[in-house]
C-alpha cells in the first residue's frame, strides 16, 4: 500500500501546483512576459483561457479519485493472491466476489460438475485480477466508493470535515460532461469560481486520504480473512 499512497502524494502535490498556479492567473492578474521580445513583451492572460485552466481543475481531481480506488483495489487482489489465502479463509464479501469472477458459466454446466466444483472450492487458494475498466472508468463518487468498501470489507468512514466525499460526485459530473463534450471547458469554467474550486479541491484530498487510510489498515489488518489478526 506504501506505493498507492506515494502516488497519492505525488498527485496531490500535482494539483497543489495547478492551483498554485490558478491562483496567480486570476487572484493576482499575473502576466505572460517574452524576454525576446523588445516591445510589448508582456500580455494579459485572456478571461476566456482562464475559464478553461479552472475547468481542468476537475479533470485532475477526478484523475485523483479514480486512480486513487483503482490502485486501492488492485492492491487488495494482490495481497490476497499473493498470500495463497483459501476460499474457506476469506471474509463472504470476497468470497461473493471471486465466485463472480471464477464461475460464470455455472448455469451452463450440469449438476454434478456443480457440485464437484462447490466440494473443492473450499480447498482452492484465491487468485484475483481487478478489471478496473469496466468497474470504475468514469463512474467513482463517494457513493461509489461506499459500494466498493461495503463489497470488498474496508470502511468507509472518514473525518466528519471531509462531508463523506460529497463533492466527489460534482466532480465525476463535470469530469464526464467535459470528457464527453456535453460541456464547452470555457462553460464549466465559468460556472465556477476559483474559491469554489479550492473548497472542491480541499474536500476531495481529504476525502481520499482518509479513504485509504481506511484501505491501508484493511491490509495490515488482514481484514481480507474471515478472522482478521487483532490490532496491537
Amino acid at each position: 500500500m506504501t506505493t498507492v499512497l506515494t502516488d497519492f502524494q505525488t498527485r496531490v502535490n500535482e494539483i497543489e501546483l495547478y492551483f498554485s498556479f490558478l491562483e496567480k492567473i486570476i487572484n493576482e492578474n499575473a502576466e505572460l512576459f517574452f524576454p525576446n521580445k523588445r516591445r510589448n513583451s508582456k500580455s494579459v492572460i485572456d478571461p476566456e483561457l482562464q475559464k478553461v485552466l479552472k475547468a481542468h481543475g476537475f479533470l485532475i481531481l477526478y484523475n485523483l479519485i479514480e486512480s486513487s480506488i483503482k490502485k486501492s483495489i488492485e492492491k487488495i487482489y494482490e495481497k490476497v493472491s499473493a498470500e495463497n489465502v483459501l476460499y474457506k479463509d476469506v471474509r463472504d464479501e470476497l468470497k461473493i466476489i471471486w465466485i463472480k469472477i471464477n464461475y460464470k458459466n455455472f448455469k451452463d454446466t450440469g449438476s454434478e460438475e456443480i457440485f464437484r466444483t462447490i466440494e473443492r472450492m473450499a480447498e482452492d487458494s484465491i487468485t484475483m485480477t481487478f478489471e478496473g475498466g469496466k468497474a470504475i472508468s468514469g463512474n467513482i463518487d463517494a457513493k461509489k466508493i461506499r459500494e466498493f468498501a461495503s463489497a470488498y470489507g474496508f470502511s468507509s468512514r472518514t473525518h466528519w470535515s471531509a462531508r463523506n466525499g460529497n463533492k466527489l460526485v460534482s466532480v465525476k459530473s463535470k469530469r464526464n460532461d467535459l470528457a464527453h463534450g456535453v460541456i464547452s471547458f470555457a462553460e464549466c469554467g465559468r460556472q465556477h469560481t476559483l474559491e469554489d474550486l479550492i473548497d472542491t479541491k480541499k474536500e476531495v484530498i481529504f476525502y481520499m486520504r482518509g479513504i485509504l487510510r481506511n484501505v491501508e489498515q484493511y491490509l495490515t489488518s488482514k481484514r481480507y480473512l474471515k478472522i482478521p489478526i487483532q490490532a496491537a
